[in-house]
């Protein structure tokens, strides 16, 4: 009997101790597969975190992109039209400053100026063409008589500004010496100095 009973106590001291190293396997086994879950989670979480802040910094830089864009246009926009009203601020007062000159005594006498530089372009000429605006033609006898010998033939010009334009039919040459195409020069002279437009380089 006490045999079987140590026996018996031998069995179940033997069962239990392979019951305590299974569950300790079966703990440690958890443990790691835990570890492994966990670290594969935490893994997914961080990429899945850099996938969303990647979509949502390339969508703030779009939308930043466009309304850096809106404003980049919106300013130049504002430039050129303030350039242009500069511009045209300055042209009316060049127009009112020639309306006041061709007004003033000393018009007359300048047209000679002119017509005399105009004709030291068309070296050996014996007849031309005189181009005056409306206003100047009561002036051709005048200037007609600073250039004789040369005969004159007088035509109110397309310009209104004040000036002339000389035309030599026998050498195929023409002088403009008209405020008009003067005034076109300096509004040309001006957009280039000022840039009264606006390239995608500028700001």
């Amino acid at each position: 009997m006490q045999q079987q009973m140590e026996k018996l106590l031998h069995f179940t001291d033997a069962v239990t101790r392979g019951a305590a190293r299974q569950r300790d396997t079966l703990r440690a086994q958890m443990a790691e597969t835990r570890a492994k879950t966990l670290e594969q989670v935490r893994e997914e979480a961080q990429e899945a975190a850099r996938s969303h802040y990647d979509r949502e910094a390339a969508r703030i830089r779009a939308e930043a992109g466009r309304e850096v864009s809106q404003h980049l246009m919106e300013g130049k926009r504002k430039i050129y039209l303030r350039r242009k009203q500069i511009g045209q601020e300055v042209f009316d007062q060049v127009r009112a400053r020639i309306a006041q000159y061709t007004a003033s005594p000393e018009y007359p006498k300048h047209l000679e100026e002119l017509l005399a530089a105009a004709m030291r372009q068309l070296p050996g000429a014996k007849r031309v063409s005189l181009r005056l605006r409306r206003e100047d033609l009561p002036l051709l006898e005048r200037l007609a008589q600073s250039i004789a010998p040369v005969e004159v033939d007088c035509q109110e010009g397309s310009f209104s500004l004040g000036g002339l334009a000389l035309r030599c039919p026998e050498l195929g040459l023409r002088v403009d010496c008209s405020f008009d195409n003067r005034l076109e020069e300096l509004v040309s002279h001006f957009a280039e100095s000022f840039g009264l437009s606006v390239s995608d380089d500028e700001l």
